[in-house]
């Protein structure tokens, strides 16, 4: 099998997201069963996480998470996205116009990255890291960030058998080359950052299932995935069954 150099895998990523190739109709239907409360748990994490955000020089290593996730409170001194996709970034200036603090966007490879060091405060993405090389791009983002600064990160994961076999029969929810994390990306990770984080979705998968069948895609707020959600909370917090979640948010700060 050859492998693919950085620059093939560049291009098959800017082609996928550019022509609108990935099909997740799939799984949406689960997705709004198992993520309800998931996504409440979320975006209290990240509205406690985003507050460091205010004053500050943040680079986005995407074009619009910070759409999903700023709030009317969230107001960086700056903020800088890039992306590969020429059709991603444009995307992310539509979301842009209107805002009261400045927004730049540049086409780049968040794998090179060709910010002057110390340049930002923070450094942020919503499921990106898994569709890069991650000792580059954490390499560059440990370089352009300043001493003390900050980066969060909301990735999948892809520890657990069942989710391998999941992605394996599902192809066309994915780009070709991504790779959700796994345990020695955050080996990677840890030599540049110090860092923690919050683990997401096993048991609200699994019940997140069993309410799709019982109830259709309708009633998500039921006690099958609220029971499914609870178990989540508390297991995600034993280390040794980290191995078991979909996703993760990685906070932390640089080790300048």
């Amino acid at each position: 099998m050859t492998t693919k150099t950085r620059e093939e895998i560049n291009q098959t990523e800017k082609d996928y997201w550019n022509e609108g190739k990935l099909d997740r109709t799939k799984i949406k239907k689960l997705r709004r069963h198992a993520f309800f409360y998931s996504y409440k748990r979320e975006k209290k994490i990240l509205s406690k996480l985003l507050k460091d955000f205010n004053g500050k020089d943040v680079l986005e290593i995407g074009s619009y998470t910070w759409a999903a996730w700023f709030t009317e409170e969230t107001k960086p001194k700056s903020l800088t996205c890039i992306n590969i996709s020429e059709v991603e970034l444009e995307n992310g200036k539509k979301h842009a116009e209107k805002q009261s603090f400045p927004v730049h966007h540049h086409l780049m490879d968040a794998n090179a990255l060709t910010f002057k060091d110390n340049s930002f405060d923070v450094v942020f993405g919503g499921a990106i890291l898994h569709h890069l090389d991650i000792e580059k791009s954490v390499g560059h983002i440990h370089r352009v960030l300043k001493p003390g600064g900050t980066v969060v990160f909301l990735e999948p994961l892809n520890m657990n058998p069942l989710y391998k076999i999941y992605r394996k029969m599902n192809p066309q929810e994915r780009t070709p080359d991504e790779h959700a994390l796994i345990s020695e990306d955050f080996k990677i990770i840890r030599q540049k950052f110090t860092f923690d984080h919050y683990f997401f979705d096993f048991f609200t998968v699994a019940f997140g299932f069993i309410s799709l069948k019982i109830f259709g895609d309708k009633n998500y707020d039921n006690w099958i995935n609220k029971l499914g959600y609870k178990l989540d909370v508390f297991f995600s917090k034993i280390p040794f069954l980290y191995v078991l979640f979909a996703r993760v948010i990685i906070y932390g700060s640089n080790k300048k």
